[in-house]
């Protein structure tokens, strides 16, 4: 893979930017009582940081992917993008091309009938020029491990292509900050792995990554984790910490895969594996 053409760097005197929920309830209208689906959350995330967001279904990851960039606004508190609050009319179009969104099932955001039409269409309907399409395509496509697959139907690429292709075309947009909405549960182990490399690859070239899933093994790769249980943040922390506490991620729904329940096991008799070691590869690199 080659790296992407720009980087979102933090500045020198601290991060200039970020993306920031402060104190954010969302609340759904329903004709028997509102249900609030995200209560009181705060956190933030800067450039180049990769946070997942852990939780069950019904938990509220998907109101929080949805608040963040813009595609509902908050019942109450505050979502900003580098500053700009979600809320405003007139920062929507700052925000959503800062923050780009992929979704869990690839084929609802494959719109073309070639993998590189599928790119340029982003860029194409922003009115960027012709050679400064062709230079997105070509880096994106190049950044999730697809180049020389740009003549090819969307239909005949793997679950784990497709699911790459959905990250190229956000990519090709140019956002500072990729929010991944359970990217690779609709995957095999070779396609998680696949989009998971494209996704540090991200956060290595300074793009923010905000990543939910119900994946332990996708969460132990990230810098910090927020526990989310009935929209409320139940805690937040390292990956060691967090995937540690085994009653805790019961509690959320979230189950050690078998490779967890491994390492679990050999740190029971004595064996020092990281809480982290989530694959075979990164077990047996510990033995």
């Amino acid at each position: 893979m080659h790296d992407p053409p720009r980087a979102f760097a933090v500045g020198e005197d601290g991060p200039q930017h970020m993306i920031e929920f402060s104190d954010v309830t969302y609340v759904y209208p329903s004709a028997e009582r509102d249900v609030a689906a995200l209560d009181g959350v705060s956190f933030s995330l800067a450039p180049g940081e990769h946070v997942a967001v852990l939780g069950a279904n019904g938990s509220g990851k998907s109101t929080l992917v949805r608040l963040a960039n813009g595609l509902i606004r908050p019942t109450s508190g505050l979502v900003t993008i580098d500053g700009d609050d979600t809320r405003d009319v007139g920062a929507m179009w700052d925000v959503r091309s800062r923050v780009g969104v992929v979704f869990q099932n690839a084929d609802n955001q494959i719109v073309a009938t070639t993998v590189e039409e599928d790119v340029a269409f982003g860029p194409e309907n922003l009115g960027v020029p012709v050679g400064e399409i062709r230079r997105r395509v070509d880096d994106s496509l190049a950044a999730v491990g697809l180049t020389g697959l740009e003549s090819r139907e969307p239909h005949q690429l793997s679950g784990g292509q497709k699911q790459r292709l959905a990250i190229a075309g956000v990519l090709a947009l140019e956002p500072a900050y990729l929010v991944l909405d359970e990217p690779t549960s609709m995957l095999d182990l070779q396609g998680r792995a696949d989009v998971l490399a494209a996704v540090e690859h991200q956060r290595r070239a300074g793009r923010g990554i905000l990543h939910v899933t119900h994946h332990l093994a996708d969460a132990a790769a990230a810098d910090r984790v927020i526990g989310l249980e009935a929209g409320r943040i139940v805690f937040e922390g390292p990956p060691g910490v967090v995937l540690a506490d085994e009653d805790g991620l019961e509690s959320l729904g979230v189950a050690l895969p078998p490779v967890g329940r491994l390492a679990a096991e050999l740190r029971s008799r004595g064996v020092a594996v990281p809480y982290e070691a989530m694959s075979a590869e990164s077990v047996a690199a510990a033995l």
